[in-house]
């Protein structure tokens, strides 16, 4: 990303490739911005006051990006001296997504005898576009046991079915039920039971398009009241699901308040 030869002795090194890779609603999108001075070394040309700024368009609006460290820039920069800044963005949504990078900085003309003739302030601005697509797919069902149907919210049986959508394997490394406070869940999942001799870990390993069932038994809490919808719904509580890809990208999803079937 360079300004037109020879007038711009400022790049900026944001190099993503032509395509990074996949990005995944609930992974965390990281990336360094570099601001180098290509000035050679003898150029009559000083750079100072170098600013870095970024932001996310998002499908429902722009938020602005803190970036790390938060240093000062605005002394001389020097001859092939880089300015660096880390920044990080939770995907919390599926769509198109744009990192807009500002840069600004101060050019100045220096004479013969080294002082400043001139100087001017220079920006630009470079977009990257890329889409953030869902990397699992989870379908739930509620059920009642045998004796317990007469009123259902005795004994629950709620099922997921968690479909791998991401191009790579990825491991489910938690699947947890966090009920509302009229209930309490048990795991009936792998980390209900112990792990075997000379197993390290019994998170399940899902390749691209593979599907993977959970299940939780869900109990009212004696003396305890549920919360209800108008159309006679009982509200449960929610799944959280945590993965790690095969690059070691961490993930977090959480679902949508799961309610019984309509009376």
């Amino acid at each position: 990303m360079e300004g037109p030869p020879g007038r711009e002795p400022h790049s900026v090194s944001l190099t993503f490739p032509p395509s990074f890779g996949s990005a995944y609603v609930g992974e965390l999108f990281s990336c360094t911005l570099c601001a180098n001075n290509e000035l050679e070394e003898d150029s009559e040309r000083q750079v100072s006051n170098i600013k870095l700024g970024a932001e996310m368009q998002t499908p429902s609006g722009t938020l602005p990006l803190e970036l790390a460290p938060n240093e000062d820039s605005s002394g001389n920069m020097k001859p092939q001296e880089t300015v660096q800044r880390n920044m990080r963005f939770d995907l919390r949504e599926e769509g198109s997504h744009t990192l807009a990078v500002n840069l600004s900085y101060s050019e100045t003309m220096i004479s013969k005898d080294h002082s400043a003739s001139s100087g001017r302030v220079r920006t630009f601005r470079k977009l990257y576009q890329f889409i953030a697509r869902p990397c699992l797919n989870v379908r739930t069902k509620v059920s009642t046991f045998g004796s317990e149907a007469a009123d259902e919210t005795k004994a629950l049986a709620l099922e997921a079915q968690i479909d791998n959508l991401a191009d790579s394997h990825i491991v489910l490394k938690s699947v947890v039920f966090n009920p509302k406070p009229a209930f309490k869940a048990m795991s009936l999942n792998w980390d209900a039971y112990p792990l075997e001799k000379g197993e390290y870990t019994n998170c399940p390993a899902m390749a691209p398009r593979d599907v993977h069932q959970i299940a939780f038994l869900v109990q009212q809490v004696e003396g305890t009241k549920k919360e209800v919808t108008r159309d006679g719904r009982t509200l449960l509580g929610q799944l959280g699901l945590r993965w790690c890809s095969s690059m070691g990208e961490q993930g977090f999803l959480t679902t949508g308040m799961l309610t019984t079937k309509r009376r």
